[in-house]
């Protein structure tokens, strides 16, 4: 068990009030070592100096008018004879302070040895007790107002100084650290929701801009890992599905060939739909974010592609405005560029085209057909997993071409964009930054 408390509140009061006391401690230590003891000096001195000149001044009077001026110094209530110092010294532990016993010290370092100094701590205002030498060896007690030094109003006031200056950090890092401590409960409980395996309601971003930043990163993440897990959760019932049908007639092709023209061809049909919805899975799962961006020609590339789909009899119009070389990820466009003219041959069939251009910071790449098209409320789900549009039925795939292709799109610093044609059809833009 220790005394040093664990919560960042507890620590912060603790070490405040500790700098505060240390800071107190030096502050008075500085003050009686500079200050109080040289005033405390200096008023020894005067007082010394003025018990030595009244000692003078009596010695030299004979005993009679001695004895007379004693008297009446003395106040006259008794003859000096019977004038006695009091017997208790004062020390620290009769409750005098620093002050008064360097007072009383300081005094008797300044005076003949065979002066006497007593402090009178029954009478107020205090005395001082001096006994002098006359001229003819005897002594004599005189008693002299003491100078006022300290009070118990001096030692309160510093007792309540301290403690106010100790308790206003106190409430001040209370103050500051309640708009941090929720936040953090907050965060932590959100936190623990995630290690239970449940999705949190998003943490407020208030407090400090601090806890507002690491509140806002929190919430991204676990925006991100709902996003993944739901993606997770899709691709498992994609696979389920999408997989079914090739793999059912793929097993009536292998239990009962005779219902099939070509068995053989057939199942290697259908084996190679398996392969591709498992290869576009499969591209989703991985992404391209480690692909390093090189300098090409991105015409190029296009007039590639569209040349292979003209050997297959799919004829793309081609537009295509002249451009500097570009840096992009060759293998990730290229798979974007395949999976939308893919798409414009499956769901377009007519009216082929890719046009390119460059518009302020950006290069274009627009692959056009003259399909049936996605009504204008489809259009923004359409580069989301597993979304197919309404024409999309009759042909095979699994939802995530254009998926993967935002995707790509995005990790390359563009964008994905399909618009409707006018006069029918659909319209996919890739933008892709000239830097």
């Amino acid at each position: 068990m220790t005394l040093w408390p664990r919560s960042l509140l507890g620590r912060n009061m603790v070490l405040l009030v500790m700098l505060t006391i240390a800071s107190q401690l030096c502050a008075l230590v500085i003050f009686i070592w500079f200050i109080q003891r040289p005033r405390v000096d200096i008023v020894a001195a005067r007082e010394a100096s003025q018990i030595l000149l009244v000692g003078r001044l009596l010695a030299a009077l004979p005993p009679a008018a001695r004895q007379q001026q004693l008297q009446a110094m003395n106040g006259g209530a008794q003859p000096p004879a019977q004038l006695a110092p009091p017997e208790a010294a004062p020390t620290l532990a009769s409750g005098y302070g620093y002050v008064t016993l360097r007072f009383l010290a300081r005094l008797r370092a300044l005076l003949p040895p065979d002066v006497l100094v007593q402090w009178d701590e029954h009478e107020m205002p205090r005395q001082l007790w001096v006994r002098l030498r006359a001229a003819d060896a005897t002594y004599f007690w005189l008693t002299m107002p003491a100078a006022p030094l300290e009070s118990d109003f001096v030692m309160w006031s510093a007792v309540f100084l301290l403690l106010s200056q100790t308790m206003l950090p106190t409430l001040g890092a209370w103050l500051i650290h309640r708009r941090t401590q929720q936040p953090l409960v907050q965060l932590a409980r959100a936190a623990a929701s995630v290690e239970r395996g449940a999705w949190p309601a998003p943490v407020p971003l208030d407090g400090p801009l601090e806890l507002a930043t690491v509140a806002g990163a929190f919430n991204r993440m676990v925006a991100a890992l709902v996003e993944v897990e739901a993606s997770r959760a899709a691709m498992l019932a994609g696979i389920s599905h999408d997989i079914r049908t090739p793999l059912t007639k793929l097993r009536m092709a292998v239990a009962a060939p005779a219902a099939f023209d070509a068995p053989q061809a057939s199942a290697e049909r259908f084996i190679d739909e398996i392969d591709v919805v498992l290869g576009q899975f499969i591209d989703f799962a991985r992404g391209d974010d480690s692909e390093p961006a090189l300098p090409g020609d991105l015409n190029d590339l296009i007039e590639q592609l569209a040349g292979g789909y003209a050997s297959m009899g799919h004829t793309f119009t081609l537009t295509l405005a002249p451009m500097r070389v570009l840096a992009f990820r060759p293998v990730g466009i290229l798979r974007v560029l395949m999976n939308l003219m893919q798409n414009a041959v499956s769901y377009g069939g007519v009216g082929l085209a890719v046009r390119s251009w460059t518009d302020g910071g950006c290069v274009v790449v627009a692959v056009e057909d003259r399909g049936p098209g996605v009504a204008a409320d489809q259009l923004a789900a359409m580069t989301l997993p597993f979304r197919r549009g309404a024409h999309a039925d009759a042909a095979a795939g699994t939802g995530l071409g254009l998926a993967i292709a935002e995707r790509i799109a995005r990790l390359s610093g563009g964008s994905l964009e399909l618009v409707a044609r006018r006069g029918g059809g659909l319209r996919a833009m890739l933008r892709l930054p000239r830097g």
